[in-house]
């Protein structure tokens, strides 16, 4: 290859280098998924701001208008993006946008410029940053924007029908009352009988029902208090009135009472109708009055011996 060849694609592939660099340069890449930083080099002379209040509500939606300046004038293509997955953005519900200076969306007309209102839906309460971005194919700049998103003041009472009053036999049963309270954000129940609570705990929702069987007669005044989170209470007052007596069922056992007389007659053997107590002493005497005659015979028979001796 010639020398005049080499110098003509040196100076050709120069030219097609430099002209590259300068298209190129006029492209922002304003699709990137990741934030803007970490494909672009931040340009503090790139300003933005917002009109944001700094406060929100849970469910309820608000608009930002975010502004992008830049103030060296130069290139065509200037974006202003707010993607989810950037810092906090993902706490709320919002449309991805990548507005293009100069076109839809753009509502500011002049140059590098680029204005547009996002709209926001907190999805949870807290304080959050909402992240934006401006760039073109070099440089680029963002602003965090702070939210305190706070839960919705809870200013409805909860809703409460009122069941009809109830009268019963004491004798039956089968009775109840059902209350079918409504609210969005239920929170506590609790049901009293004349005043003093019987029944308490979280409420759902759902309907409560009670059991009212087997009252003495009597009326008595239930009342049913549902609370929501937001401390809006209601109540209901059923009176319950049952009538009639208690029944009382008494049970008599006969009882018999049998009286026994026994007459014991005992008999000493041989001697019919004698007393042994009588036999006894009969008998005693008897060996009492021998035995003096003995001893009163072999007395005079001692004395008469001793006479003939002499």
């Amino acid at each position: 290859m010639n020398r005049t060849i080499r110098s003509k694609l040196v100076v050709t592939g120069t030219f097609a280098l430099i002209l590259f660099l300068v298209v190129t340069s006029t492209f922002a890449e304003h699709d990137y998924t990741t934030e803007c930083g970490d494909c672009h080099s931040v340009n503090a002379s790139y300003t933005m701001f917002s009109n944001s209040t700094g406060s929100a509500e849970v469910g309820v939606s608000f608009t930002l208008r975010i502004n992008a300046t830049k103030i060296m004038v130069g290139g065509t293509n200037f974006w202003l993006s707010v993607q989810s997955g950037w810092a906090d953005n993902d706490y709320f519900t919002f449309t991805p946008e990548y507005i293009l200076d100069n076109s839809v969306g753009d509502l500011t007309p002049a140059n590098f410029i680029v204005t547009h209102d996002f709209t926001f839906t907190p999805l949870s309460s807290g304080n959050y940053s909402i992240k934006a971005w401006c760039s073109t194919s070099s440089s680029s700049q963002f602003i965090e924007i702070p939210i305190n998103v706070t839960d919705v003041p809870d200013v409805t009472s909860p809703i409460i029908d009122s069941p009809s009053d109830i009268d019963y036999e004491v004798s039956s049963t089968g009775h109840n009352i059902t209350w079918v309270p409504y609210d969005e954000h239920p929170s506590q129940f609790n049901v009293q009988v004349n005043g003093s609570v019987v029944l308490s705990g979280g409420w759902d929702g759902q309907p409560i029902v009670i059991n009212i069987d087997y009252l003495s007669p009597g009326t008595y005044e239930y009342t049913l208090t549902v609370i929501d989170i937001g401390e809006n209470i209601v109540f209901d007052v059923v009176l319950v009135t049952v009538t009639g007596e208690i029944s009382t069922t008494t049970t008599e056992t006969p009882t018999t009472t049998t009286t026994t007389t026994t007459t014991t007659t005992t008999s000493s053997p041989g001697v019919p109708g004698v007393d042994d107590k009588a036999l006894t002493t009969a008998t005693f005497s008897l060996i009492m009055l021998a035995m003096g005659l003995f001893v009163g015979i072999l007395s005079i028979a001692l004395i008469v011996s001793r006479r003939r001796m002499s």
